[in-house]
């Protein structure tokens, strides 16, 4: 089924959008290219009718930062997510199939509702707005457990898993999910939490891993026994998403009985005194992040970066230490898995492309190093 995206923007106003507008019929048209067209059909709708609820349409058009690199777009959904959960969102509720399977609305309705929930409650929309987005989706570290198969096949052993912006560490318990990759299956095959990413390009041969353990930090992690923290992972789903929906379900089921372990704190600081730990022979030390450094400014990511080479620098064979981040590539146009290493016989730590991938790890096209 496919949805027209209508090219109708403004209504009841004669201003010219520069920033918000363009940037929402971006958002809609990778959302459609990436197979999401309930999202799409969203984001046509705000692109069409945001101009008339001036209060939310400023904040956007004015924003501080870039609007496509602070995912000012996925705070607004969440925050219309949150809205149509808690039964204030009227026809809405319809896209997100709150009661229902998702459901496509009429664009006339559609607008019509955006309209009067944007209005109603755009003081709460603005508090979703001042908060990067904290999306704890699963399904990615399956490029982590693809990118740890092939690290393997240079030098098998244990290995530590560290992750920057955690959130509520769904993804630190990665050891207990079932990790489907292509006719690799790894991890738990037994698990509630399901992870079958479409397999594409290199075919990477099944393993055993050892996990040692795994840890991670956010600046606001999120308890998923707070009823608080999961409503607001559930939010940060896209319209129509049921089978994500479902597999974020399970996997804060899992936390709540294994809770992963989550520091709060600065990524750089925090990762110095991680890499400052000992570190056991036999183990490679990884470090993990995805979709994280959009958010982070540039001397963040500048320590990190230094943290990493400080470290790799004594780092040896025994001792390996690894860089597996999941990212958009510059332009934006995709997201890539790069792999760096340090083990003393190529202190470099180049991060080298491995893959590149779905944005919410729904398909994988394996390059190998």
């Amino acid at each position: 089924m496919t949805f027209p995206l209508s090219s109708r923007f403004l209504a009841d106003t004669d201003f010219v959008p520069d920033r918000a507008v363009p940037q929402l019929v971006v958002e809609a048209r990778k959302a459609r290219a990436f197979g999401k067209p309930l999202a799409a059909a969203l984001m046509m709708a705000l692109a069409r009718v945001l101009p008339r609820v001036p209060a939310l349409f400023d904040r956007l058009e004015h924003w501080p930062g870039d609007l496509a690199a602070d995912g000012v777009v996925f705070r607004l959904n969440a925050g219309l997510h949150a809205l149509a959960l808690a039964g204030k969102a009227g026809a809405l509720e319809r896209l997100y199939g709150v009661a229902a399977p998702p459901a496509m609305v009429s664009p006339d309705r559609l607008d019509a509702a955006l309209v009067a929930v944007l209005q109603k409650h755009h003081e709460e929309l603005l508090g979703w707005l001042a908060h990067p987005t904290q999306t704890n989706e699963t399904l990615r570290v399956a490029g982590l457990v693809a990118a740890l198969l092939e690290l393997e096949k240079d030098r098998a052993g244990a290995c530590e898993v560290l992750e920057l912006g955690a959130s509520a560490g769904l993804n630190l318990n990665f050891p207990l999910y079932a990790v489907e990759l292509g006719d690799a299956a790894m991890c738990a095959p037994d698990s509630p939490v399901r992870l079958r990413p479409e397999w594409r390009g290199q075919a990477l041969p099944a393993a055993p891993l050892t996990i040692t353990g795994t840890r991670g930090v956010d600046l606001h992690p999120l308890d998923v026994a707070n009823p608080v923290d999961h409503d607001r992972l559930k939010a940060y789903v896209w319209p129509g998403e049921t089978a994500r929906a479902a597999r974020l379900e399970a996997a804060i089921g899992l936390a709540k009985r294994t809770p992963p372990q989550v520091e709060a704190g600065l990524a750089s600081a925090w990762l110095v005194r991680q890499l400052a730990e000992p570190q056991p022979a036999g183990v490679r030390r990884v470090v993990f992040h995805s979709m994280v450094l959009q958010y982070a400014a540039p001397p963040e990511r500048a320590a990190i970066d230094a943290a990493l080479a400080l470290a790799g620098a004594t780092a040896t064979p025994d001792r390996p230490l690894a860089r597996v981040g999941i990212e958009w590539r510059a332009d934006r146009k995709i997201v890539e898995i790069r792999i760096a290493e340090w083990d003393g016989r190529t202190q470099s730590g180049t991060p080298r492309l491995a893959a590149v991938c779905h944005p919410y790890g729904e398909w994988i096209d394996w390059r190998g190093l």
